[in-house]
């Protein structure tokens, strides 16, 4: 549903050619990422047969058509925006990546070994954020919005990075705690 009420708030700003929408797209980094370049026509095409676009086409394109489609929305189109604009912000759904079911069966390999899987996700997330962090400053001066939309974005890769490192210490706990009480001793000692 985000994909769809991403592509009709595009087009509420103005009419846009396929191309000039997966340009915005692609020039929004990660706040866009999961519309891909298929999908997108895909869905201009549903959305115009569902009578929430108008689509006309322009002659004088390159390419095997030879012309180029403007999509237009309705006050069909205008409406459902609204609709999902709301239905979407009071709506909250969990995100299920399927990191919680790798997590159960960390109990199936050494302490050590978890804690070496976990210690190498945070490395991956946190080139993620770096790499995402430096996408949205390109954008960040787009309007108060766009700000909100980055940070919360931002923060949900923050939120990552700490749940790891409160699982990584809690593990490391266990781990010291199940050593006998002179080993305890000695690694505090260290």
């Amino acid at each position: 549903m985000h994909k769809i009420l991403l592509l009709l708030g595009l087009l509420r700003l103005r009419p846009m050619y396929g191309y000039e929408l997966h340009q915005i797209i692609q020039a929004h980094g990660e706040l866009y990422s999961d519309l891909k370049k298929a999908n997108l026509y895909y869905l201009l095409e549903r959305l115009a047969k569902e009578g929430y676009l108008r689509v006309q086409a322009m002659p004088g394109a390159r390419g095997s058509r030879g012309e180029r489609l403007i999509y237009d929305i309705t006050d069909q189109g205008r409406k459902r925006f609204n609709e999902l604009l709301h239905e979407i912000m009071l709506n909250y759904e969990p995100v299920h990546i399927g990191v919680e079911t790798a997590v159960i069966f960390l109990e199936q390999v050494p302490t050590s070994e978890a804690i070496a899987l976990l210690v190498k996700r945070r490395e991956i997330v946190a080139e993620h954020r770096t790499k995402v962090a430096k996408q949205l400053e390109t954008i960040r001066g787009s309007g108060p919005m766009m700000h909100i939309a980055s940070d919360h974005l931002l923060s949900l890769i923050d939120a990552e990075l700490a749940w790891i490192d409160r699982s990584v210490t809690y593990l490391l706990r266990l781990e010291d705690a199940s050593k006998p009480r002179h080993q305890r001793r000695v690694a505090e000692t260290e």
